[in-house]
Protein backbone atom coordinates (compact mmCIF):
# COMPACT_ATOMS: atom_id res chain seq x y z
CA UNK A 1 0.00 0.00 0.00
CA UNK A 2 1.28 3.40 -0.96
CA UNK A 3 0.63 7.08 -0.36
CA UNK A 4 1.33 9.56 -3.17
CA UNK A 5 3.39 6.93 -4.99
CA UNK A 6 5.61 6.06 -2.01
CA UNK A 7 5.39 2.82 -0.04
CA UNK A 8 3.95 3.26 3.44
CA UNK A 9 6.64 2.93 6.09
CA UNK A 10 6.70 -0.06 8.39
CA UNK A 11 5.42 -3.57 8.16
CA UNK A 12 2.45 -3.21 10.52
CA UNK A 13 -0.28 -1.73 8.31
CA UNK A 14 -2.79 -1.86 11.17
CA UNK A 15 -0.95 1.08 12.79
CA UNK A 16 -1.71 3.39 9.84
CA UNK A 17 -4.27 6.13 10.48
CA UNK A 18 -7.39 5.55 8.34
CA UNK A 19 -8.89 8.28 6.15
CA UNK A 20 -12.61 8.84 6.58
CA UNK A 21 -14.81 10.11 3.77
CA UNK A 22 -17.49 9.45 1.16
CA UNK A 23 -16.58 6.66 -1.28
CA UNK A 24 -17.63 7.24 -4.88
CA UNK A 25 -17.14 4.35 -7.34
CA UNK A 26 -18.22 5.32 -10.84
CA UNK A 27 -17.62 4.86 -14.55
CA UNK A 28 -14.94 7.11 -16.06
CA UNK A 29 -16.09 9.72 -18.60
CA UNK A 30 -16.90 8.12 -21.94
CA UNK A 31 -14.37 10.25 -23.84
CA UNK A 32 -11.39 8.82 -21.95
CA UNK A 33 -10.32 5.75 -23.96
CA UNK A 34 -13.06 3.23 -23.39
CA UNK A 35 -15.13 1.98 -20.47
CA UNK A 36 -13.42 1.75 -17.10
CA UNK A 37 -14.14 2.58 -13.47
CA UNK A 38 -12.62 5.04 -11.03
CA UNK A 39 -12.86 5.45 -7.26
CA UNK A 40 -12.76 8.70 -5.29
CA UNK A 41 -12.69 9.26 -1.53
CA UNK A 42 -14.41 12.61 -1.01
CA UNK A 43 -14.68 14.90 2.02
CA UNK A 44 -18.49 14.88 1.55
CA UNK A 45 -20.97 13.70 -1.04
CA UNK A 46 -20.11 15.55 -4.26
CA UNK A 47 -17.12 17.20 -2.52
CA UNK A 48 -13.35 17.28 -3.09
CA UNK A 49 -10.90 14.36 -3.15
CA UNK A 50 -9.18 13.60 0.18
CA UNK A 51 -6.57 11.34 -1.44
CA UNK A 52 -5.52 10.64 -5.02
CA UNK A 53 -8.30 8.83 -6.92
CA UNK A 54 -7.93 5.31 -8.29
CA UNK A 55 -8.11 4.89 -12.06
CA UNK A 56 -8.82 1.53 -13.72
CA UNK A 57 -10.42 0.60 -10.39
CA UNK A 58 -11.69 -2.90 -9.62
CA UNK A 59 -13.85 -3.91 -6.69
CA UNK A 60 -13.81 -7.20 -4.75
CA UNK A 61 -15.42 -8.06 -1.43
CA UNK A 62 -12.93 -9.61 0.98
CA UNK A 63 -13.96 -10.73 4.48
CA UNK A 64 -16.76 -8.15 4.72
CA UNK A 65 -14.39 -5.33 3.75
CA UNK A 66 -14.38 -3.76 0.28
CA UNK A 67 -11.02 -4.11 -1.42
CA UNK A 68 -10.42 -1.63 -4.26
CA UNK A 69 -7.40 -1.90 -6.56
CA UNK A 70 -6.29 0.40 -9.34
CA UNK A 71 -3.69 3.00 -10.28
CA UNK A 72 -2.94 6.44 -8.91
CA UNK A 73 -1.61 9.12 -11.22
CA UNK A 74 1.41 10.59 -9.46
CA UNK A 75 3.21 13.75 -10.56
CA UNK A 76 2.24 17.09 -12.02
CA UNK A 77 -1.31 17.13 -13.31
CA UNK A 78 -1.19 20.02 -15.77
CA UNK A 79 -2.00 19.44 -19.44
CA UNK A 80 1.55 19.11 -20.81
CA UNK A 81 3.08 17.05 -18.01
CA UNK A 82 2.86 13.28 -18.03
CA UNK A 83 2.01 11.46 -14.83
CA UNK A 84 3.33 8.14 -13.55
CA UNK A 85 0.84 5.33 -12.88
CA UNK A 86 1.43 3.62 -9.53
CA UNK A 87 -0.45 0.52 -8.38
CA UNK A 88 -2.57 1.21 -5.30
CA UNK A 89 -4.93 -0.71 -3.05
CA UNK A 90 -7.65 0.53 -0.68
CA UNK A 91 -9.57 -1.27 2.05
CA UNK A 92 -12.94 0.32 2.74
CA UNK A 93 -14.98 -0.46 5.86
CA UNK A 94 -17.57 1.27 8.00
CA UNK A 95 -15.56 0.30 11.09
CA UNK A 96 -11.72 0.27 10.78
CA UNK A 97 -11.61 -2.72 13.17
CA UNK A 98 -13.34 -4.81 10.47
CA UNK A 99 -10.22 -4.49 8.28
CA UNK A 100 -7.74 -5.67 10.95
CA UNK A 101 -8.05 -9.44 10.22
CA UNK A 102 -7.34 -8.79 6.54
CA UNK A 103 -4.45 -6.40 7.27
CA UNK A 104 -2.88 -9.05 9.51
CA UNK A 105 -2.56 -11.30 6.45
CA UNK A 106 -0.80 -8.66 4.28
CA UNK A 107 2.93 -9.26 3.93
CA UNK A 108 5.29 -6.67 2.46
CA UNK A 109 7.87 -8.50 0.34
CA UNK A 110 11.41 -7.16 -0.03
CA UNK A 111 11.73 -6.99 -3.82
CA UNK A 112 14.67 -4.56 -3.94
CA UNK A 113 16.84 -6.27 -1.35
CA UNK A 114 17.18 -3.02 0.60
CA UNK A 115 14.17 -3.39 2.84
CA UNK A 116 10.39 -3.54 2.95
CA UNK A 117 10.08 0.26 2.68
CA UNK A 118 11.91 0.57 -0.66
CA UNK A 119 10.07 2.36 -3.47
CA UNK A 120 9.49 1.31 -7.07
CA UNK A 121 9.68 -2.46 -6.43
CA UNK A 122 7.74 -3.17 -9.60
CA UNK A 123 10.39 -1.45 -11.74
CA UNK A 124 13.35 -3.46 -10.43
CA UNK A 125 14.65 -6.40 -12.51
CA UNK A 126 13.90 -9.85 -11.17
CA UNK A 127 17.56 -10.88 -11.46
CA UNK A 128 20.92 -9.04 -11.48
CA UNK A 129 21.98 -7.68 -14.84
CA UNK A 130 24.81 -9.43 -16.67
CA UNK A 131 27.57 -7.14 -17.98
CA UNK A 132 28.67 -9.33 -20.85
Amino acid sequence: MRSNGHRLAGLDLSQQVPTHGWLEFKRSPIDSYGPRMEAHLLDQRGGKDLILPLHYARLARVDGVMHLTGHERVGRTNTKASTRRVAQSWLCALNPADALPLLARVRVIKATGFGPDGDHDDEDPFAPLDDQ
